[in-house]
């Protein structure tokens, strides 16, 4: 019974005020700043994701995502270039009683300053389409005094089972890139920190329950790469702050980076490694490790929600899994560059 109460109490919350959050906010740029987009150490990017959270409490939330972004005219404009990207997400929540699916479309205006810094501002154009069905649930009014009886009518009327809107986001951020001093120690400092607003239109969602308007999302998002002098080790840490109505998440945390194996200097025959290691915290929510696989071009990473908040009465501190896929050209790794991705 608590379960079922606790669900319908997350359903509310998250029907009217907020987005989809992850954990290994470094691979989700376009979600917490449109700036973002196109603006890394390559020239082509490529994300698979997948979370499942909360999984004890009637599958609550199951989050699938896509997105790939380019630089492009790195090389032909000494000012500065473009960023493009795509991406989507599919995201179901209680068995399939609300189903949102969206796409989006992002491009992002980079300016150098000097050799150090840039400038760029972004925005991001998004669709969602959401679908409601009532059968995959229980209601109260189907307790008949013993037990669930699902023959009893629920006395909940929707009278809309699909709904869309278009919505519009941007977002400015700052970047810093301090190029390695010694080219065999991978010594080299990066940081990205930027604002975002999301929503500037508020949207109107399912009118059919109330005045619906989804609320605007505020974002502070950075984060860094920062090489150990003469060593094959780094640090990469990650922020994280957004406000959605009165919804507020913060995330921290750091990753320690081992590169394992190095590159074969002249043929590029030998893969280069590396694993990170590390935690992030999210405030009054969970505890959350991770560790992230590098070879190449490819990485995969694997963390998991530590549920420590009074939710773990129901989840029994089960938070969610989240693993997530990318692919980076050119590959991080290669000779002359060895710039590790953000």
């Amino acid at each position: 019974m608590k379960r079922y109460l606790i669900f319908i109490v997350l359903f509310a919350v998250k029907f009217n005020a907020q987005d989809i959050h992850t954990s290994q906010v470094h691979e989700y740029d376009y979600l917490y700043n449109p700036a973002m987009v196109g603006n890394f150490k390559g020239n082509y990017r490529a994300n698979l994701s997948s979370r499942s959270q909360w999984s004890s409490i009637n599958k609550a939330f199951q989050t699938y995502s896509f997105s790939a972004d380019a630089a492009f005219f790195k090389n032909k404009w000494k000012s500065g270039h473009l960023g493009i990207g795509v991406s989507a997400n599919s995201d179901n929540a209680g068995n399939g009683f609300l189903k949102s699916n969206n796409v989006n479309l992002g491009i992002s205006g980079v300016v150098n300053l000097n050799a150090k810094n840039n400038l760029s501002v972004g925005l991001l154009s998004s669709f969602t389409q959401s679908s409601i069905d009532p059968s995959t649930i229980v209601w109260g009014t189907q307790f008949d005094g013993n037990s669930y009886n699902t023959n009893l009518p629920t006395q909940e009327m929707f009278y809309i089972e699909q709904f869309s809107f278009f919505d519009l986001s941007s977002g400015l951020a700052w970047n810093f890139s301090k190029k390695e001093r010694n080219l065999a120690s991978h010594d080299e400092t990066r940081f990205q920190l930027g604002v975002a607003a999301y929503h500037l239109n508020n949207p109107s969602m399912y009118n059919a329950i109330s005045a619906d308007t989804l609320f605007r999302r505020y974002v502070l998002y950075g984060k860094g790469f920062i090489g150990l002098s003469n060593s094959n080790t780094a640090l990469l840490p990650h922020v994280l702050v957004q406000m959605q109505g009165p919804n507020m998440e913060i995330l921290t945390g750091t990753y320690f980076r081992i590169r394992i194996k190095e590159a074969s200097k002249v043929t590029g025959f030998v893969k280069e490694s590396a694993l990170s290691l590390g935690t992030s915290w999210r405030y009054g929510d969970a505890i959350i490790p991770a560790v992230i696989f590098e070879l190449s071009s490819y990485s995969i990473g694997v963390s998991y929600d530590i549920n420590i908040s009074k939710l773990n009465t129901a989840t029994n501190m089960m938070g969610g899994l989240e693993i997530t896929f990318r692919f980076l050209n050119p590959s991080p790794f290669a000779y002359k560059s060895f710039k590790p991705s953000l």
